[in-house]
C-alpha cells in the first residue's frame, strides 16, 4: 500500500514525517524533542491512512464518533488508549478549528490527557510509559501546536511544494 500511494502521491511515510516535523519546528521554535518527533508521526500516520482501512485503526470522521468508540468502550489496553489519545489530538489538535464549531473541544482535550494518562500507567514499556506521561502532561499544548501548524498549512497552501 505505501508502493501504490507514493506513486500516486508522490509521498512516502518519511516524507510526510518530515513535512510534519518541520512544520511543528516552526510553529513552535522549538527543537524536536521526544514528543515533537511522537505528534508529528501521529499527523503523518493519519495523513497516510484511509478511514477504511482494514489494516489497522483508520482515523474516525470526527471527535463524536472518537468519543462513542473509545469512551463508551471502557478499556485499560494501553494501545487502545494511545489510539484513543491520538485520534483526539488529530481532530481537537489539526482540526480545531472545524471541531470548535460542534464540539467542546477544551473538553476533550482534558479526555485525551486522561487517556494518555491511563495508558502511561498501563504500559509495561518504561521509555513509552515516560512519553506517555509527557503526552498526558502537554496535552492540551500539544493541541494548539497543531491547531498552529493547521493554519500555518492553510496560510501557506499555496507555497507548499510538491515532491516530485
Amino acid at each position: 500500500m505505501d508502493e501504490l500511494f507514493c506513486e500516486l502521491f508522490g509521498v512516502d511515510s518519511d516524507t510526510a514525517f518530515n513535512f510534519f516535523l518541520s512544520g511543528l519546528r516552526e510553529v513552535t521554535g522549538r527543537k524536536p524533542n521526544d514528543e515533537m518527533f511522537y505528534v508529528a508521526s501521529i499527523l503523518a500516520h493519519y495523513t497516510q491512512t484511509s478511514r477504511h482501512d482494514t489494516w489497522s485503526m483508520p482515523a474516525l470522521a470526527n471527535l463524536s464518533e472518537v468519543c462513542n468508540q473509545f469512551l463508551l468502550l471502557e478499556t485499560d489496553d494501553p494501545e487502545i488508549l494511545e489510539i484513543g489519545g491520538s485520534q483526539i489530538l488529530l481532530f481537537a489538535g489539526f482540526f480545531r478549528d472545524r471541531m470548535c464549531h460542534r464540539h467542546n473541544v477544551r473538553w476533550y482535550d482534558e479526555l485525551g490527557q486522561s487517556f494518555y494518562d491511563r495508558a502511561s500507567d498501563r504500559t509495561p514499556e518504561t521509555k513509552r510509559q515516560k512519553l506517555f506521561e509527557g503526552m498526558a502532561a502537554s496535552f492540551p499544548n500539544w493541541t494548539l501546536i497543531c491547531r498552529d501548524l493547521s493554519r500555518s498549512c492553510y496560510e501557506n497552501r499555496y507555497l507548499l511544494k510538491s515532491t516530485k
